[in-house]
């Protein structure tokens, strides 16, 4: 049975395999020191206010995750997506696209109209974001500094 639920706290072990599983390998190549550190990173993440996370299941198996939280902002509230990924072993087959359909119906019953995130522009999720709407803010830079 396929379905998408909202994310559970017993879900986060089952979260943190996949998502090292997805970006431990082509091409994001991560090399997370622990288990317990990706765990962690999540736990900051549901913890954040305004949580909201969808799990995608196919045949029960964990295929898809989308996290994010709500943002207050003047012009109405947004929905940042802090992390969205799908097992290797399904991308391409329209699961993302489902995700991003039923956060979209499921953000517009909660009087939420944008939705924003970061993505890395050489990586094939910056075109699975385009192909689907999302366009490249000319107002917004992003910017880092290693210390």
């Amino acid at each position: 049975m396929d379905k998408i639920i909202y994310y559970k706290d017993e879900n986060l072990d089952e979260v943190v395999e996949l998502f090292l599983d997805v970006f431990e390998n082509e091409p994001w190549n991560d090399n997370w020191p622990s288990k317990q550190k990706a765990k962690n990173y999540f736990e900051d993440i549901i913890n954040t206010p305004g949580f909201i996370g969808y799990l995608k299941y196919k045949e029960e198996k964990l295929v898809g995750v989308l996290f994010g939280h709500i943002v207050k902002w003047w012009e109405g509230d947004e929905f940042f997506i802090k992390e969205f990924f799908i097992d290797r072993n399904f991308q391409g087959q329209g699961i993302g696209s489902q995700m991003m359909e039923h956060l979209k119906i499921d953000l517009q019953k909660k009087d939420i109209n944008n939705m924003i995130l970061l993505t890395e522009n050489h990586a094939p999720a910056a075109q699975f974001y385009q192909k689907r709407g999302f366009k490249v803010s000319p107002h917004t830079v992003f910017m880092f500094k290693n210390i």
